[in-house]
């Protein structure tokens, strides 16, 4: 059946929708806070009102990959049907020279190497790719699989090897490694499981190490392996992640980058996110370069087939990401305060222009605040905020000071057509002061409407997003009564 338009921009809804829909669970599915049909509604609502809203967030959404509604928020579940459908659909098989291939799933890829005396493994994608994983690797080789390497602990990256544990030497379990940083980055989101649902729009969450396959090797900084007489260079960078490491192929001039590299802004401002490492990113990039490859197979997106590509594109991720830590810590050096720093931030026209570093996911801005949050502690230099009186209060106090919540709202609806963050900033004062009021829920959606543009990120749409559904839930709840 071909695929017209109107099956395109279906599909993007039911994307969207299934990106947003994710309510918190645990592992085993019992939702600590179910999603409702009311929620279900409002979400749609939302979205067949706010088309901008689709556009920002399947901008960046399918990280250089494709898209799968199925798969979005159940990368943990290991027996959802629709997602392990969509990834035995999706997987797509690239060969990148003699006996190595990078698998390609819709969000994340998967390298594969054949050696003498097994296969190993680069990641091993989300959790409902195992079975696709397991088909498509037995029709690659009839070697076993001799090593599974975990670049780092996203739920897009270790989790599908479940369904490999009996494909090693003989039948047993091939040997999995990681660096050690991977064990204490579980533990912090085993404890934190709650959040770690809420802020990764999924529904299944791992709670304890029985849902996680533990490493067998675990290292510190660097390691090489020696797999049927080739040698894997494992090298633990801080980057994305505090565990995350990149792996070098010498004998076959490839690197795997793991998340060092992705064909736009570097992900390394998500506001929702643990600790990034921008400068020591920058550094991880760099050493890639000087190993010359001709070869870079990236997690996400396509690969990079020549040395001379290698070198630009990784060195214009290390440029940019180097000049953003420079200029932030040299403002915060000459006291400025953290928003004054924050937006001075600006790339070299050079930097700035390149279809590399466009900013669909998270922005220069976004990487700026996670270095200040690196070098200092959570106080953004304005006094009020050390011990500030509540929100509500302040919201209240603000809102009088305009006439009124309604007032106020009008005044950010009007400012909304010429400067939308500042209108924002407005109508969230508006509702801090009057959450309840019709008129000031209705004024905030259409505010936050006309916040989303062509620049809107995909993390920052899903903000958005969810704001405009919580307007519209108690929006409904207020006409039902």
């Amino acid at each position: 059946m071909a695929i017209t338009r109107s099956h395109w921009m279906h599909a993007l809804q039911c994307a969207a929708i299934s990106l947003i829909l994710a309510g918190q669970a645990a592992a085993h599915e019992e939702p600590a806070l179910a999603p409702n049909e009311a929620a279900k509604l409002a979400r749609a609502a939302v979205i067949r009102e706010y088309p901008a809203l689709m556009q920002a967030i399947t901008r960046g959404g399918a990280f250089g990959g494709d898209f799968s509604a199925a798969i979005a928020n159940k990368m943990y579940s290991r027996d959802d049907a629709a997602a392990i459908a969509d990834s035995r659909a999706k997987l797509k098989v690239e060969p990148q020279g003699s006996r190595s291939w990078l698998l390609r799933l819709p969000f994340v890829n998967i390298a594969l190497f054949e050696t003498d005396a097994g296969l190993v493994l680069i990641d091993s994608g989300y959790a409902p790719a195992g079975p696709a994983l397991r088909d498509v690797i037995k029709s690659l080789s009839q070697q076993p699989i001799h090593t599974i390497v975990f670049t780092h602990y996203h739920a897009d990256h270790a989790w599908g090897a479940w369904a490999l544990m009996d494909m090693g030497p003989g039948g047993g379990k091939p040997r999995i490694v990681s660096s050690a940083g991977f064990i204490t980055q579980m533990d912090q989101d085993l404890l934190s499981y709650g959040l770690i649902a809420r802020n990764n729009q999924q529904v299944v969450v791992p709670r304890n190490w029985g849902d996680v396959l533990r490493p067998d090797l675990t290292f510190h900084d660097r390691i090489s392996l020696q797999v049927g007489g080739e040698e894997f260079v494992l090298t633990q960078s801080r980057g994305e992640t505090e565990d995350q490491l990149w792996v070098s192929v010498p004998g076959r001039r490839i690197v795997v980058s793991a998340d060092y590299y992705q064909g736009f802004m570097p992900n390394a401002g998500n506001g929702k996110r643990r600790q990034r490492y921008p400068e020591e990113w920058a550094s991880a990039l760099r050493q890639m370069m000087a190993l010359k490859p001709q070869r870079l197979l990236s997690m996400h997106g396509p690969a990079l087939l020549s040395e001379e590509e290698i070198q630009d594109k990784l060195g214009s991720h290390a440029q940019a990401l180097e000049s953003i830590a420079e200029q932030t810590l040299a403002g915060l050096n000459a006291g400025l305060r953290t928003d004054q720093v924050i937006d001075r931030i600006k790339l070299a026209p050079a930097l700035a222009g390149r279809e590399n570093l466009r900013e669909d996911y998270s922005t220069a801005k976004d990487i700026a605040r996670m270095v200040v949050k690196q070098y200092g502690g959570w106080w953004d230099d304005l006094p009020s905020h050390w011990n500030p009186a509540p929100l509500s209060d302040q919201g209240r106090v603000i809102a009088e000071l305009a006439g009124g919540p309604r007032k106020l709202m009008s005044k950010a609806i009007a400012l909304s057509r010429t400067d939308s963050a500042l209108a924002a900033s407005l109508a969230d004062w508006a509702w801090l002061a009057a959450p309840a009021d019709v008129e000031v829920l209705q004024g905030a959606l259409q505010v936050y409407g006309a916040r989303i543009g062509r620049d809107t990120t995909t993390q920052e749409a899903l903000v958005y997003m969810e704001h405009m559904v919580r307007l519209k839930l108690q929006l409904g709840r207020k006409t039902a009564q």
